[in-house]
């Protein structure tokens, strides 16, 4: 009984039926809440985190978000209440009061852009030491293959953009110039954050050089975008592989007929199999293989690892993460669509988007706002106040 009511005493600012306003809006009592809950999870982290290197990390993360809102509130307290606005008879001082009132409501309003975008960062940042980024083409046949190659390239690009260093290890191509699919290890602690959400299926609009009629063809390639963590490893043992060797088929002239160069490994425990045949050695197939192995691998632990969460997810939101097209890009308007993003979510100059430098930037900074903002109203909606989650539990 006596931990009740010390917990009612501490929380009894956080327990309250939530307005009903924008829950992105500041004046949000829940969001309000939320924020004086990291506020004090903040200062309890300054005391214990010393030695700790996660608490720590927490600690860093925090600190942006609540120097923010201290220095939102320092501004508060210097506007003058309307009561004493009201209450003031001299009109001189009471113009120079609301004078100085506005300059303080320009400070808050730009104040309070700045806390909501380390909020933002906060609920949805991550992160990963490297990620392996996978292109493949979809439907629509060689033309298919085709786009996946120019998106290939536009990606590759955009990561020397970037700075970031990568490794390719699975690239297989047609004899016209389209990519079938591809692999590569992206490492930068920063590339899951800017790359994670251009996973999914991209659609190109156009009329292919092939087609005589003019007609124009729809067709796709995805991407997929997996994180690896530094803590998850995997070891690979020859007891636990199926290694088998064939000679490559499609386009290498003679060498294809003559030399058993394709590699095909089966990964016994799981089942799993993969091929490589880019390459004309052997060795080199067998060492690219191994690798796209281990890929496979490591994304079946992080599925396995989130697949419960996932789960919860779907049951709550119905299937928000289901295989359809996430961005179009039309040849015969010079335009590329995002369709997750609801007010700038169109650029034109579809070539220039395709060279991989600032104009994808600048769609992916929008998508980000528009995931860390639905991540946020989220998180708001599913989040207890300390003192609320107590009771729960009690009852």
């Amino acid at each position: 009984m006596l931990l009740r009511k010390l917990l009612n005493v501490r929380y009894s600012c956080l327990v309250r039926r939530w307005a009903s306003t924008d829950s992105l809006s500041l004046q949000n009592e829940k969001l309000q809440a939320y924020l004086e809950s990291l506020r004090q999870e903040y200062y309890a982290l300054r005391v214990n985190a010393a030695g700790n290197s996660s608490l720590y990390e927490r600690l860093s993360r925090l600190d942006p978000v609540v120097n923010s809102l201290e220095k939102h509130r320092a501004l508060q307290r210097n506007i003058t209440p309307k009561q004493e606005l009201a209450a003031e008879k001299d009109e001189d001082m009471r113009a120079l009061m609301q004078e100085e009132n506005n300059v303080y409501a320009d400070l808050l309003r730009k104040q309070e852009e700045d806390m909501l975008q380390e909020l933002l960062t906060l609920a949805d940042n991550v992160d990963y030491p490297a990620l392996i980024f996978e292109v493949k083409a979809g439907a629509g046949g060689q033309e298919a293959m085709l786009f996946a190659q120019e998106l290939y390239d536009m990606y590759t690009s955009y990561f020397e953009h970037m700075g970031w260093e990568y490794e390719e290890f699975a690239y297989e191509t047609t004899d016209i110039g389209g990519l079938r699919h591809a692999n590569l290890l992206v490492s930068d602690p920063e590339a899951y954050n800017w790359l994670r959400y251009e996973a999914g299926v991209h659609r190109v609009q156009r009329v292919p050089t092939t087609e005589k009629s003019g007609r124009m063809h729809t067709s796709t390639a995805s991407i997929t975008v997996i994180p690896r963590p530094a803590d998850v490893h995997v070891h690979l043992t020859d007891r636990d592989l199926k290694i088998e060797t064939k000679r490559a088929s499609g386009a290498g002239g003679q060498h294809v007929n003559t030399t058993d160069s394709a590699v095909r490994i089966v990964h016994l425990p799981t089942g799993l199999a993969v091929e490589c045949q880019s390459e004309r050695s052997q060795l080199k197939n067998r060492e690219l293989a191994l690798k796209r192995l281990q890929a496979k691998l490591m994304q079946q632990q992080l599925e396995s690892a989130e697949a419960s969460k996932q789960a919860t997810r779907k049951s709550q939101q119905g299937n928000l993460n289901r295989n359809e097209k996430i961005r179009t890009y039309n040849f015969m308007q010079d335009r590329v669509t995002d369709h997750r993003v609801q007010q700038g979510g169109t650029l034109h100059n579809l070539s220039g988007f395709l060279a991989g430098g600032q104009q994808l930037s600048v769609l992916i900074e929008r998508l980000q706002l528009e995931q860390r903002k639905s991540k946020l109203v989220e998180l708001l909606e599913t989040w207890q106040a300390p003192q609320e989650a107590f009771e729960k539990k009690l009852n």
